[in-house]
């Protein structure tokens, strides 16, 4: 009789527990609304969305050099010189000339300088710019499928649990539950605490922020022939595309190299107005063109050029292990999703056995169908 009593206050203080905290509940979340939460405050999403706007600007950068230069220098010397001096160039290598006392010089410089000529570098950078933000993009989308499939496995394990503690409370409600019963009620309502906890921990919200899973656990139906999921996968699966875009830069570094022995011709012009007084009366200008042609570096462009194929190689190890890597996932979820999925349907065959763990079994195999539906999407690259 007092193990009776004992049961019955422990379950009817979980179940008041259950109904404050409902009470209490802060947010209500949907899947949808999980997914959006997370990607808004995910580190990890944010951090790869700051290295893609970086790398936008990178190519902003490298279109700038395109331009010409222009410089406006403005310069006032007092000087004492017994022999003719020219000033360092951080101070535009300015030439003073002897003097029997202190004078004052003055000089305001007009500069150009361009390329007219660089053997297709600028090109090649531009090129490697944009290359390197498209790979950016795809770490953005790698990561972003990644912390969807996270917040889809927290969403899904609490609406997991919140079902198996309803199936409990009938059974509970239904009949003289032994202590067996009561302690899987007690375990699972640990469980969920947990749960919830992990999930608010996955969306990125404050860990003492009272909240509630809104959804139902809902039987797939989807089919799927693997070819296609393989295919699928080698279209869309981020990392794959990263490989691609790795080796593309890998050539362009190569090229970089190899148009380091090409000549180079720019342009410079200065247009001066010198004086010894502020009204620097006397004018000047000059007009350069320069060829530069690279003779002997002592090979370290054949090196660099050396180093650059041995990175492409590199590229295509790495792209093959990533395509087996990818291989595996999608067959591995391939072969979990139709195992769960013809279960969940021998289970829905089966009307007999409406116990605990038969309710409970069925539960289950709903569950790890809708996770290794969630994986398999992943895995191929697409996400619902």
């Amino acid at each position: 009789m007092r193990k009776s009593l004992v049961f019955l206050s422990l379950f009817l203080i979980l179940s008041f527990g259950l109904s404050a905290y409902c009470q209490n509940v802060q947010r209500v979340f949907t899947l949808e609304d999980s997914i959006s939460t997370a990607m808004m405050n995910s580190q990890d999403v944010l951090l790869a969305k700051e290295q893609l706007q970086y790398s936008k600007q990178s190519i902003d950068e490298v279109k700038g050099q395109i331009y010409p230069k222009i410089d406006l220098n403005l310069s006032a010397s007092s000087f004492d010189n017994a022999v003719p001096t020219v000033l360092p160039a951080s101070f535009s290598s300015i030439y003073l000339p002897a003097s029997t006392g202190v004078n004052n010089y003055y000089i305001g410089r007009l500069s150009l300088w361009q390329y007219l000529y660089a053997g297709g570098r600028y090109k090649t950078n531009l090129r490697l710019a944009e290359i390197k933000y498209s790979e950016t993009q795809s770490q953005y989308d790698a990561m972003k499928n990644n912390v969807e499939l996270e917040v889809k496995k927290a969403f899904y394990g609490c609406l997991y649990i919140k079902e198996k503690i309803k199936i409990l409370e009938k059974a509970l409600e239904r009949s003289k539950a032994g202590s067996n019963l009561r302690l899987e009620y007690a375990k699972a309502k640990h469980e969920y605490e947990k749960a919830v906890l992990k999930f608010i921990s996955t969306i990125g919200l404050e860990l003492d922020t009272l909240i509630d899973i809104k959804g139902e656990l809902s039987a797939p139906k989807d089919n799927y022939e693997l070819e296609k999921c393989l295919a699928w996968a080698y279209q869309y699966r981020p990392e794959l595309r990263q490989t691609q875009f790795q080796e593309t830069m890998d050539g362009l570094r190569v090229n970089l190299s190899l148009i380091e022995r090409f000549p180079t011709i720019t342009l410079g012009a200065n247009y001066d107005r010198v004086g010894n007084d502020l009204t620097i009366d006397q004018k000047s200008w000059n007009a350069t063109i320069n060829m530069n042609l690279p003779l002997f570096d002592g090979w370290t462009s054949s090196s660099r050029i050396k180093q650059g194929k041995n990175q492409a190689r590199q590229g295509q190890l790495r792209r093959a292990q990533i395509e087996d890597q990818i291989r595996f996932d999608v067959r591995n979820a391939f072969l979990d999703y139709n195992f769960w999925k013809n279960q969940l349907e021998e289970s829905s065959k089966v009307r007999a056995n409406q116990d605990v763990e038969g309710s409970i079994s069925r539960l289950d195999t709903l569950y790890q169908t809708i996770l290794s539906q969630a994986t398999l999407e992943w895995a191929i690259g697409r996400t619902k």
